[in-house]
């Protein structure tokens, strides 16, 4: 941006605040109008980005019929895992790190994203995919290809959302966003734990206004299962978000939000995780836990003040289960991260989720990319009862460098205390990793 020519410039920002905007405002639609259908109005994203003109007819992995369009995409992740330290204490727990210190391919998932062209347009996305990229204790290691995300998205009056299909549960920001937009490189082990990577169902959503959202939604995962919907575990959730302050060039925002699942137990209910590294043992885990039903609470808080975003979050879990002494489950999150180079993380007004960082000057055109700085510090508490899952605090940095939007270097630093078994264990790990983003 040229503030040197301000009289010319119409739209200007510096350090991630819009310090100029004679941008001409646009007038909401009236009720009942139709909109517009390039706008990505589903409540969850793509499970990776995609490009902001995803409808582009002109580039080459772009498809456009009178009935249906779409974009092929995919993207690759690279990992090289090294484990810097592991006293005697946590080898006794979760065996010797070594066996896991390598370099691996993350993941490789590719698909199509587009619409359905009626009047009102459908969305769709039908994408495939290697190994578990949103780890979570169900997920099964498997080296074969998976149809592990397919939705559709269907508007309906009053402007709400069905999304229908095998999806991200509607609870928690974490669990909606996808993996390549957050801070850092996993997400955090409390939402691993509680929450299944994809599960089978309906979501309705909806807004009220520009500040809050709502989802409504039900799960039930018997088409992956070997059992019938009836002896298969149904869940139903819940998820509030409300914008209580924002500033005026919207730069300054904070973000609550609540959620809540009732689960039927039909099935034994299991909660374990790796400690926020892919290539690693499983180190916290409750095993099976017979229940007559579980209740689920979440609570929510970020704050983004232009290259700054701060974020909470706080799961628990109340299991019925007169076995195991009703035992009470629970975590925490806090994270935080810092754009070096200024870039501002867009929020999605439809969902109540933060975008990816994005890449204001990338290498190819003459600048140096998007670097950001980040922290989480995780709390995860599998012990009550008679169950003795473990206890585990999780301390971690992490760097990310943007040299385009397509294209992700990554270090993430962990330092993990394990207290289980009797004894607390210690082990500290560092991530490298590669991500490239088909364009």
């Amino acid at each position: 941006v040229l503030l040197d020519t301000k009289a010319h410039v119409r739209f200007a920002m510096q350090a991630g605040a819009i310090v100029v905007n004679e941008l001409p405002e646009v007038p909401p639609a009236p009720p009942g109008a139709t909109p517009r259908a390039r706008v990505w109005r589903a409540y969850a994203p793509p499970p990776m980005a995609v490009p902001i003109q995803y409808y582009d007819s002109r580039k080459w992995n772009t498809f456009s019929t009178k009935a249906v369009s779409g974009l092929i995409t995919g993207a690759v992740i690279l990992d090289r895992q090294f484990w810097t330290s592991q006293d005697a204490e946590s080898e006794g727990q979760v065996g010797e790190l070594e066996d896991f210190e390598s370099g691996k391919i993350r993941g490789f998932r590719g698909g199509v994203v587009g619409t359905l062209n009626f009047k009102r347009p459908w969305r769709y996305i039908v994408f495939v995919a290697t190994n578990a990229f949103d780890k979570a204790f169900d997920v099964r290691e498997t080296d074969d290809f998976t149809l592990f995300d397919y939705r559709l998205d269907i508007p309906l009056p009053a402007d709400l959302t069905l999304s229908v299909g095998k999806q991200r549960e509607s609870i928690t920001m974490e669990r909606v966003s996808s993996l390549t937009n957050l801070p850092m490189q996993e997400r955090s082990a409390v939402n691993d734990a509680f929450l299944p990577a994809r599960n089978h169902g309906v979501i309705l959503s909806g807004t009220g206004g520009d500040r809050s959202t709502w989802a409504v939604a039900a799960f039930n995962d018997w088409i992956d299962s070997d059992e019938s919907f009836s002896d298969t575990t149904s869940a139903y959730t819940g998820r509030v978000t409300w914008v209580p302050a924002v500033s005026q060039d919207e730069s300054n925002l904070l973000h609550l939000g609540l959620g809540l699942q009732y689960s039927d137990a039909k099935q034994p209910l299991r909660f374990g995780v790796r400690p926020e590294f892919n290539n690693a043992p499983r180190y916290a885990d409750t095993g099976e836990v017979s229940a007559d039903d579980a209740m689920m609470y979440n609570l929510e808080a970020y704050w983004r003040k232009g290259p700054t975003l701060v974020g909470f979050e706080y799961i628990g879990v109340d299991v019925d289960s007169a076995d195991s002494g009703d035992p009470y489950f629970s975590g925490y999150h806090l994270t935080g991260s810092w754009a070096v180079t200024g870039e501002m993380r867009a929020y999605r007004k439809r969902s109540g989720t933060f975008d990816g960082l994005p890449v204001a000057r990338p290498v190819n055109r003459g600048g140096w990319g998007a670097l950001e700085t980040a922290f989480r510090v995780t709390r995860l508490d599998l012990t009550d009862g008679t169950v003795d899952g473990g206890e585990m605090d999780v301390l971690s940095l992490g760097l990310n460098w943007w040299p385009t939007r397509t294209s992700q270097f990554s270090l993430n630093y962990r330092h993990i205390t394990l207290d289980r078994f009797g004894i607390e264990g210690d082990s500290s790990g560092l991530n490298a990793r590669l991500l490239l983003l088909l364009d």
